[in-house]
């Protein structure tokens, strides 16, 4: 399978388009910050990888809630780098990825003591029906929520339109506002970390949530060819699994993990060995790092392709994060470099895997990008250079 991406564009605490993304990235920045507002259920002082400007949330003489606004922003950015323009000549159709949804006026009607206020424009599916009708789409309309995996479902969802000729272009991403209902989940499960998110360091303590939006734009080839342009990359398999080994916890002998990472590379016709870096959950927590660890170590024992996680960077955003690392994956091979892994002073000595400890300069052909979720999903996708 050979998706075309013609077009790709991330907002996140780092930045509000993937180029000052990309350049805060490789700078080694981190959107991290102290929010000393006080949510319900009392927390309070908790670190979070928020965005600073509000502009990114909202859209001109439109009333969206503030993930619909971030997505069709992003949306808007992806589709000016594509250079198209939508119009009824092309079947194209949305697909979306996100955990919380359009959760913002939810949660003010719930801190108001009035479930019923506006309560039929809340919900996963609003972001993608109004930006559906927003932009006259006549394709799919897809609403993928399952966790922090939703990113790359929604992803391979639109893939799989793409190749059965159901759609001409796919406008398909992943999005995550900060919200206390998160907040609330990932505190009594103790999984929030105190400061920052560290993936593979010893010292890490947990998840540190994050806020942001991903989106790529995936045409088949036959349609990019008539508009004469040249895809930024190309999308050429996608694994799935669901171990549902627990509710929360993660197989440790990530046997889902792995499964979902062979059967992309089977898709993509690929070996282990042909893969040069892998784009890792990493989430900062210790049951997920030493799972990841067992399933990149066993299949990638002889080649050992530098790994890295970009969450110590922008957090975890949820439903948005493999959106949003699938568009960093695809700027990676661009720029022929690959994204260090933020703070890695001392790496857990159970993790036996090339975690990267600063940006290099490498050329790179093939990725995959690994996305696990609660409940054993596991989804991994492979993208390669065009």
């Amino acid at each position: 399978m050979n998706i075309c991406v013609s077009g790709t564009a991330v907002i996140c605490s780092i930045g509000n388009n993937i180029e000052s993304t990309w350049n805060n990235l490789i700078k080694g920045h981190s959107g991290i910050e102290k929010i000393t507002q006080k949510f319900p259920n009392n927390i309070k002082d908790f670190h979070a990888y928020t965005i600073k400007d509000d502009s990114a949330f909202r859209v001109k003489s439109r009333n969206f809630g503030s993930a619909t606004g971030l997505f069709y922003n992003t949306v808007a950015q992806a589709l000016e780098d594509a250079e198209l323009k939508i119009n009824n000549k092309s079947r194209i159709g949305i697909s979306v990825g996100t955990t919380m949804g359009e959760i913002e006026r939810l949660e003010k009607s719930l801190n108001n003591k009035n479930l019923f206020t506006s309560i039929g424009m809340n919900g996963p599916n609003v972001i993608a029906d109004e930006i559906y009708d927003l932009l006259n789409l006549n394709g799919p309309n897809w609403t993928l929520t399952n966790a922090c995996a939703a990113g790359n479902l929604a992803i391979s969802r639109a893939m799989m339109d793409i190749k059965f000729g159901r759609a001409d272009v796919m406008i398909v991403g992943g999005v995550d506002i900060l919200s206390w209902v998160a907040l609330v989940g990932f505190n009594s499960l103790r999984a929030l970390s105190p400061n920052a998110c560290k993936p593979f360091n010893k010292s890490r303590q947990g998840v540190a949530l994050g806020e942001g939006a991903g989106v790529l734009i995936l045409e088949s080839k036959e349609h990019l060819e008539n508009r004469l342009k040249k895809p930024k990359a190309v999308l050429s398999g996608f694994g799935l699994s669901c171990d549902a080994y627990h509710i929360t916890q993660p197989n440790p002998k990530a046997i889902g993990a792995m499964q979902s990472m062979n059967n992309s590379l089977k898709m993509a016709n690929l070996a282990a060995n042909e893969i040069d870096y892998i784009s890792a959950h990493g989430t900062g927590t210790i049951a997920n790092d030493l799972m990841e660890n067992v399933a990149i170590e066993t299949l990638f024992k002889e080649s050992k392709p530098p790994v890295s996680s970009i969450k110590g960077n922008i957090g975890h955003t949820l439903g948005a994060a493999s959106a949003i690392e699938a568009v960093v994956s695809i700027k990676m091979l661009e720029m022929d470099t690959v994204p260090e892994n933020k703070y890695l002073d001392v790496i857990d000595p159970a993790i036996k895997i090339n975690v990267l400890r600063a940006s290099e300069s490498k050329r790179v052909e093939k990725v995959i990008s690994n996305s696990f979720a609660f409940g054993g999903i596991n989804t991994s996708l492979v993208i390669e250079r065009w």
